[in-house]
């Protein structure tokens, strides 16, 4: 089981295409759904979310590909996925020559155990770079110890046939649009001269992207795949969290999102009750008070509470009503069919207040006039500061107990009378 990369945060985000779909359904069929429930039908498919890496300020950058979007930990993982890619052949091309096979007297042969490929004997000049080489373009993911112990070797004529049959056929590579002597046998040569020249035009160096939910696992590196496992697993317990995130794209959508006992809700419109006295059509009319008198019913209990006797199905004329109360936000109709009437209001303006409204309207006016009590507040009396003539008369007069009382500006003075020696009561001491 792979570890989670280090220093990687992966969000799941939700992708505005699918909100949009929603959006959609709500404005189609009129419904009311709870967000926690749009979360949840969001996080149902991976083509409904983004997947949002950042990283820590330790974590290295990340690589992501501009031809296929897949991302990787390291350069050496985004450069094997490059020649697994359909890209590599936007800019580099390959044939199949015609060679003699090696010649000598071979016993053993060695075979990746994991895809079945021949490697060649062991004592064999090309068998170490071969080795590293399918290593490197097949399971670059795998250490190499590993897939180094699961090389398995077969001794007889036919193995080793089979193994020089695929050395009469060698592959070359060229970059693209490359003259004949461009050709190259050692597949290194090529990936170094991708690796050097042609990398910045494929992949990004990047410390944070947004990538789709639905990426192949084999385009993402092990270690960001268990990271998004972790990530997909947290959220799908925890389908709130995606809340706010379709808060601000369903208002992006011009969609209105209200609470509503507590949880979070969103229809084709906000509540919007109907005052007590408002005038309805004659169809519009006896929906409202049918909810009226039987609050919390189904919409079925609804049909058969208001359709003439012996017509079973209501019709287009009743769909079209119940809809238009439903945009206007004067019904609430829930995802589970039942049927909400938000409480009706007095009307503005015309003759709501009440009695008791026109008492209380003298009182407090009343109330306003009343004055409160200043309170008087006393005034410290003014401390007269004597000038610097007086204050330095007083000093140069003190006995040496009060001299130690001074503070502040008259300890200054003291100082400067004592250095002078204008201080009659020291100078007499010395």
């Amino acid at each position: 089981m792979p570890q989670p990369a280090e220093g990687v945060r992966v969000t799941l985000v939700p992708a505005a295409e699918a909100v949009h779909l929603v959006v959609r359904e709500i404005h189609h069929v009129a419904r009311v759904y709870s967000l926690f429930d749009v979360a949840q039908i969001l996080l149902a498919g991976r083509n409904r979310y983004h997947l949002q890496f950042t990283l820590s300020d330790k974590a290295p950058s990340l690589f992501v590909s501009k031809k296929d979007q897949s991302l990787w930990l390291t350069k050496e993982e985004a450069v094997a996925h490059f020649w697994q890619s359909e890209a590599a052949a936007e800019y580099y091309e390959s044939e199949e020559t015609e060679t003699e096979p090696p010649a000598g007297n071979f016993q053993v042969v060695a075979r990746c155990g994991m895809s079945g490929e021949w490697l060649g004997p062991p004592n064999f000049h090309s068998y170490q770079s071969t080795l590293r080489r399918i290593h490197r373009e097949r399971f670059p993911n795998l250490p190499f110890e590993v897939y180094a112990s699961r090389v398995r070797t077969e001794r007889g004529e036919e193995a080793v046939n089979a193994w020089l049959d695929t050395m009469r056929k060698r592959v070359r590579w060229r970059p693209k649009g490359g003259d004949d002597s461009a050709w190259r046998f050692d597949r290194s040569e090529i990936e170094r001269d991708f690796a050097t020249r042609l990398f910045p035009e494929v992949f990004d160096e990047v410390r944070s992207v947004e990538i789709p939910g639905d990426i192949p696992a084999k385009n993402m590196s092990h270690g960001l795949l268990a990271c998004v496992r972790i990530a997909g697993s947290h959220a799908r317990k925890h389908p709130a969290i995606l809340i706010p995130a379709i808060c601000r794209l369903l208002e992006s959508e011009h969609l209105s999102v209200f609470k509503r006992e507590g949880k979070l809700f969103t229809g084709p419109a906000r509540p919007h009750p109907l005052t007590t006295d408002a005038v309805l059509a004659e169809r519009p009319s006896i929906i409202v008070n049918w909810l009226e008198a039987n609050p919390d019913k189904k919409l079925a209990a609804l049909w058969a509470g208001v359709l003439p006797e012996g017509q079973t199905e209501p019709g287009n004329e009743w769909f079209a009503d119940l809809f238009w109360l439903l945009t206007q936000g004067h019904v609430l109709l829930f995802a589970d069919d039942s049927l909400v009437l938000p409480r009706r209001r007095a009307p503005q303006g015309g003759n709501a207040a009440t009695a008791k409204d026109k008492e209380k309207a003298p009182a407090a006016k009343a109330a306003k006039k009343k004055k409160r009590k200043k309170r008087k507040r006393t005034r410290k009396p003014k401390v007269a500061v004597p000038s610097h003539a007086k204050l330095i008369r007083s000093i140069s007069r003190m006995s040496p107990t009060r001299l130690k009382q001074l503070k502040g500006p008259a300890l200054i003075w003291k100082r400067r009378l004592e250095k002078r020696g204008k201080i009659s009561s020291l100078v007499q001491e010395d």
